[in-house]
């Protein structure tokens, strides 16, 4: 019999985060009696003997490997490709599950119609907060993010990527996380937002408790500032393909100039660089836009209402 549900990890040179971590899942498996899991790995062409610690010490977990090196997006439209169940759930090689996580989402399939639901996310100090209910808005050309209360159960703009149940014939309608936005960010406001115009749910569940480990490499200066670069690059991909009103439309053909030119005089780089390297993927941004535009219910005014109804004030946001 195919599983309810099948948990996809993706790992690239993680022997140590999958030995550190995946007995957590293991234990979240167990823990929800009500439904039957496959853990799968999916290997995106380690250099590491990652496939081997896992036969050797996690035999009851499921091993694929991708034919070549696909990054994160590609590897998790691989593996969802692979499974067979009706629900999936992509997380990252470093974050464990506390012991209810698992069951905490799915009940979710069981009681409606749902596209996607995650959780509360920590640190691996088990006590920081990270992430959780995002809220988002359109304001002078550019798409903000902001964080709700943790508990805030309201509307979430998109189910976080590194740990998240997802209705696997639609994520794979929506084609799985696009790899315009390669090698990461974004994957998952592009997926969420596009599932919640079609009119489909995207749940916040804050009893579900994930920990995620910060890696030390990304705290390099350099490491820091090309992710600065793909993060605002990834914006304006995520604008252009998206954003179907006129008149926020019309406010990005405004505003986005008059902000690269204040950027010129006070000698700030960071946004003519993400903007230039946003301008080669455009034309695939273009495309999917149009793919938009055929298929959506609700408009962009919509959808950002039902998730801003309990908006803080802007200016008290970080812009």
């Amino acid at each position: 019999m195919k599983p309810d549900i099948t948990l996809i990890i993706t790992n690239w040179n993680g022997r140590e985060l999958l030995r550190e971590c995946l007995p957590s899942v293991l234990a979240a498996v167990e823990h929800d009696t009500a439904h039957s899991y496959e853990v799968m790995v999916i290997d995106d062409c380690s250099a590491d003997d990652s496939l081997d610690i896992l036969a050797k010490e996690f035999p009851e977990v499921r091993r694929e490997k991708t034919p070549r090196n696909l990054g994160f997006q590609g590897a998790n439209n691989y593996a969802v490709e692979l499974s067979q169940s009706a629900i999936v759930m992509p997380m990252n090689n470093d974050v464990k599950l506390d012991e209810k996580a698992l069951f905490h989402l799915a009940r979710y399939f069981d009681e409606g119609d749902v596209f996607s639901v995650s959780g509360k996310i920590f640190d691996f100090d088990q006590t920081t907060f990270l992430y959780g209910n995002r809220g988002g808005y359109f304001r002078k050309g550019h798409f903000y993010l902001y964080e709700k209360s943790p508990d805030d159960d309201s509307q979430t703009l998109f189910a976080c990527g590194g740990a998240f149940m997802v209705d696997r014939k639609r994520y794979l309608e929506l084609g799985g996380f696009d790899t315009l936005y390669h090698p990461l960010y974004y994957e998952e406001i592009d997926l969420s937002y596009r599932a919640l115009k079609r009119g489909w749910q995207v749940a916040y569940e804050p009893k579900s408790i994930a920990y995620h480990k910060v890696q030390s490499t990304i705290t390099r200066q350099e490491k820091h500032r090309q992710i600065g670069l793909i993060s605002a690059r990834n914006n304006y991909l995520f604008v252009w393909k998206n954003i179907l009103d006129p008149e926020m439309t019309r406010q990005f053909l405004i505003f986005i100039p008059l902000f690269l030119l204040r950027d010129l005089f006070r000698l700030k780089s960071r946004f003519w660089i993400a903007f230039f390297m946003a301008l080669k993927r455009l034309p695939v941004a273009l495309s999917g836009r149009k793919k938009e535009h055929a298929s959506v219910r609700f408009s962009d005014r919509e959808i950002l209402e039902q998730i801003n109804v309990n908006r803080p004030d802007p200016g008290t946001l970080d812009e």
